[in-house]
C-alpha cells in the first residue's frame, strides 16, 4: 500500500477512464470512443488525459498516445489484472445508479428501519447525497408498489408486499447478473457489491434442480430465462429464511411439470415454498420455455397479438414481414412472458431503451404507434415503453435483415440478456459489418468451442466477459464507437482464417422429416371438412357435431367428443378475429392432423359476442414434432389470412384448400425441400 500512497491524485473520471482501458483489449481508442464508454464527452477525456498519463507512469504501466490513432494501454492481461487490483484497492467511485442499487440492497437485506448515518457510511457518501438518492429510489419504487419510509429517530425502511419487494429487487439485480459469468459468481464468496445479498448456496441448489430438468429433455431454458428464475427463487428463499414471508398452507394447483419442479426445489432448499408459487412456476414454464402448444387456448390470443403487430409494422414500413416464419415464432416467444409480466403488473427494465429511442428514432416512433393501436383494438392494457423497446429490437432485427449485404467472417453471438437484445445486436452487426456473417445465437452455458471450430466459426461476439480459448470480442448490446473499433479489428485479423460457409447435404433424418411433413400436410388438406349444423341450444350439441366431422365409428365419436369437452373445460375458446369458437384437442382417435369448420345458419350472440361458426382442429395424442409444427402454422394462417375464414364460412371448401395449401407451402418451403 506504500506504493499506492505515493501515486498522484486521480480524479473520479480519471479513475473510471483508466479502469475502462484496463477492461478493453490493447487496441487504439479515440478520445471520443473512450469517453462514450463511460458516458463523458471527448473534451472531458482530453482534460483528464495528462493526469491519467502521470498516474499510470508513476504506477509503472505503459500508456501510449499517438496523433491520428488515439490512446492505448500497452499491457498484457496479467498486467491489466494488476492494474485493476490497484484501482480497486483505492476508493471506488460509484455512479448514481450504482449507489441506488447498493442502497436498495442494504434496505432489502435489513428488512427493518436503519439509520441514515449508517447508510451514508456504508455507501461512503454524505447524508445530503443520501437524501437525494433516497428521493430518486423512492420514485422508482413507487411505480412498482413499494414505498421508501423515513421517520426521524427511527430510520429508513422499505414497505410493500413481499412479492413487490422481491420483484423490484430482482429488476435491479438482473442486469448485473447477466453481465457476469454467473457460474463462477455462485461459486465465489459473497462480496460487498449489490449481488452480495444473494445466498450462493441457495443459488447453487436452485441451479442444480433447473439443470436436472433440462437434462430430462422436457425443457431447455434460455440463458435469460434460467438466470431470471434462479434470481426469483433465490430472493424468495431469502425472504422465507428471514421470516419476512410465510410458506405454510397447502400447495397451489399447477400443471404436472410445475408441481414436480416445486417439489424438487423444496427438497433442494430444505423449505416449503408459498402456496402461490406453484401457479407462478406453471405460468413461467408456459411463458418462457419451449415451443408454443397449438391446443392451448392462450396461443390464439398470442397469435392474434403477433399478427396485429406485424400488420401494423408492415403498414408503417412498407416491408413485407409475414413471410419470415422464424420471426413470427420468435415474436410469439417474446409475447408470452411479456403478457405474463403485464398481467402480474411487473415492470421490466430495458437498459437499451434510451439508445433505441435516440439512435433508431423512426423505428421507435413506428413501434410505439403500432403498440398503441394494437392495445386499443384488442382492449388490453397499454404496452409499457420498456416492453415496446424490446419489440422495437425484434422488428429492427428483421427489417435490417432485409438489407443484408455480403459477409465473410463467420461468427456466433452470445448474449444472456434475452432474445430481443440478441436479435437486435445481430441486426446491427449485419448492417454495419458486411465482412462478418453472424451464423446464429449461442447460449453462454455449455459453450462448445470445439464444435464451433468444427463448423468453421471464426469469432464469438459476446455481451459478457468470456474465458473461452477461442477468438472473441466483448461488446455492448447497442453498439458504441469502441465496440465498432474492436469488431473492425477482429474482422481484419480473422478474415483470412474464416472458412466459406458450406451448406450441409440433407441427412437421412432431414429427408424423413420432410417426407412425414409432406404426408401430414397432404392428409390435412385432403380431409378438410365443412358441415352445416342447426343453431345449437347447448355447447354439448356443438361438440357432438364437431366430433362427428372426423368420426368413422360410434366409439371414435365418443373419444373425440370427450377429448373436446376436456379441452373446452380449460378456458374460453372464443376467438374474436374469427368470430368463432375454436374446438381443438389431442386425441388417440385420429391418426393425423384434421381441420374442419361448422357453419351456423345465422349469427348467434353469446355474452355479447357474435358467433358465426366453429373451427375444429384435431391432432393425434402422441409425441410427434410434425403434428405440433403443422397445427401451429395452421393456427397462424387462420389469423393472418382473413380470406381463409371467409371461404370456410361461405362453404367454399376447394377455395379454402387452395388458400391454405399456398400459405403452408410458403411457410414450409425449406423443410419440404429437405434443407
Amino acid at each position: 500500500m506504500e506504493r499506492q500512497n505515493r501515486l498522484p491524485i486521480l480524479t473520479d473520471n480519471g479513475r473510471r477512464l483508466i479502469r475502462k482501458l484496463a477492461d478493453l483489449p490493447p487496441v487504439w481508442l479515440t478520445a471520443a470512443a473512450l469517453g462514450e464508454s463511460i458516458g463523458v464527452s471527448r473534451r472531458t477525456v482530453m482534460r483528464e488525459m495528462p493526469g491519467m498519463e502521470k498516474w499510470l507512469e508513476a504506477a509503472g504501466f505503459r500508456f501510449v498516445r499517438s496523433p491520428g490513432q488515439g490512446v492505448r494501454l500497452d499491457e498484457d492481461e496479467e498486467r491489466r489484472a494488476v492494474l485493476r487490483t490497484l484501482l480497486d484497492g483505492s476508493s471506488t467511485v460509484l455512479s448514481k445508479n450504482e449507489r441506488i442499487d447498493r442502497l436498495l440492497a442494504l434496505l432489502f437485506a435489513a428488512g427493518e428501519p436503519v439509520k441514515t448515518q449508517w447508510l451514508a457510511e456504508k455507501l461512503d457518501i454524505s447524508e445530503h447525497t443520501l437524501a437525494n438518492d433516497l428521493n430518486a429510489a423512492g420514485e422508482w419504487l413507487l411505480a412498482r408498489g413499494v414505498t421508501v419510509k423515513r421517520r426521524t429517530g427511527v430510520g429508513v425502511w422499505l414497505e410493500g408486499p413481499p412479492e413487490n419487494l422481491r420483484r423490484a429487487m430482482g429488476i435491479r439485480l438482473r442486469p448485473q447478473l447477466t453481465q457476469l459469468d454467473w457460474g463462477q459468481f455462485i461459486e465465489s464468496q459473497p462480496d460487498g457489491s449489490t449481488l452480495g445479498l444473494l445466498d450462493r448456496k441457495d443459488m447453487q441448489a436452485i441451479a442444480r434442480v433447473l439443470q436436472g430438468f433440462e437434462r430430462s429433455g422436457r425443457f431447455v431454458f434460455s440463458d435469460s430465462a434460467f438466470i431470471s428464475l434462479v434470481l426469483h427463487l433465490t430472493l424468495l428463499a431469502g425472504q422465507i429464511r428471514s421470516g419476512r414471508l410465510k410458506a405454510d398452507g397447502p400447495r397451489g394447483k399447477a400443471g404436472r411439470d410445475a408441481a414436480a419442479l416445486q417439489i424438487s426445489l423444496e427438497g433442494a432448499l430444505g423449505m416449503r415454498l408459498p402456496a402461490g408459487e406453484a401457479a407462478y412456476l406453471d405460468h413461467y414454464l408456459h411463458a418462457a420455455l419451449g415451443e408454443q402448444d397449438w391446443d392451448d387456448p392462450e396461443e390464439l390470443r398470442i397469435s392474434q397479438l403477433a399478427a396485429l403487430l406485424i400488420r401494423g409494422m408492415e403498414r408503417e414500413t412498407g416491408v413485407e414481414l409475414t413471410g419470415f416464419s422464424t420471426f413470427r415464432t420468435d415474436l410469439c416467444a417474446h409475447l408470452r412472458p411479456m403478457l405474463l409480466r403485464m398481467e402480474r403488473g411487473e415492470r421490466i427494465e430495458n437498459p437499451q431503451l434510451e439508445a433505441v429511442r435516440t439512435q433508431y428514432a423512426e423505428l421507435w416512433a413506428a413501434v410505439r404507434r403500432v403498440c398503441d393501436q394494437t392495445s386499443h383494438t384488442l382492449r388490453i392494457p397499454p404496452i409499457p415503453d420498456e416492453e415496446a423497446g424490446f419489440l422495437a429490437m425484434h422488428f429492427g432485427a428483421v427489417l435490417e435483415k432485409c438489407a443484408q449485404t455480403r459477409r465473410r467472417l463467420r461468427a456466433v453471438v452470445v448474449c444472456p440478456m434475452g432474445m430481443a437484445t440478441s436479435r437486435f445486436l445481430t441486426s446491427q452487426l449485419d448492417r454495419e459489418f458486411p465482412d462478418i456473417a453472424v451464423e446464429r445465437m449461442c447460449p453462454l452455458r455449455g459453450l462448445d468451442t470445439d464444435a464451433l471450430r468444427g463448423e468453421g466459426i471464426g469469432l464469438i461476439i459476446s455481451t459478457v466477459p468470456l474465458s473461452a480459448d477461442f477468438p472473441h470480442v466483448v461488446v455492448s448490446a447497442v453498439l458504441q464507437e469502441k465496440d465498432r473499433i474492436l469488431l473492425q479489428s477482429a474482422a481484419e485479423t480473422f478474415r483470412e482464417q474464416a472458412s466459406a460457409a458450406v451448406q450441409p447435404m440433407p441427412q437421412p433424418a432431414d429427408l424423413r422429416y420432410a417426407d412425414a411433413l409432406s404426408a401430414c400436410l397432404v392428409g390435412l388438406l385432403d380431409t378438410m371438412a365443412i358441415d352445416d349444423i342447426p343453431a345449437p341450444r347447448t355447447r354439448g350439441e356443438v361438440l357432438h357435431a364437431a366430433a362427428r366431422l372426423f368420426s368413422r365409428s360410434p366409439q371414435q365419436l365418443r373419444e373425440i367428443e370427450t377429448a373436446l369437452a376436456r379441452r373446452e373445460a380449460l378456458g374460453d375458446t372464443y376467438i374474436p378475429p374469427l368470430r368463432a369458437h375454436l374446438l381443438h384437442c389431442k386425441t388417440s382417435a385420429v391418426d393425423s392432423c384434421c381441420l374442419g369448420y361448422l357453419r351456423l345458419p345465422y349469427p348467434v350472440t353469446e355474452n355479447g359476442r357474435e358467433i358465426l361458426g366453429a373451427v375444429v382442429m384435431l391432432a393425434p395424442d402422441r409425441p410427434e414434432p410434425v403434428w405440433q409444427r403443422v397445427m401451429q402454422e395452421v393456427s397462424a394462417v387462420l389469423i393472418d389470412r382473413p380470406a381463409l375464414i371467409e371461404s370456410l364460412r361461405a362453404g367454399e371448401r376447394d377455395q379454402a384448400v387452395r388458400l391454405l395449401e399456398t400459405d403452408l407451402s410458403l411457410r414450409f418451403r425449406r423443410e419440404l425441400a429437405g434443407e
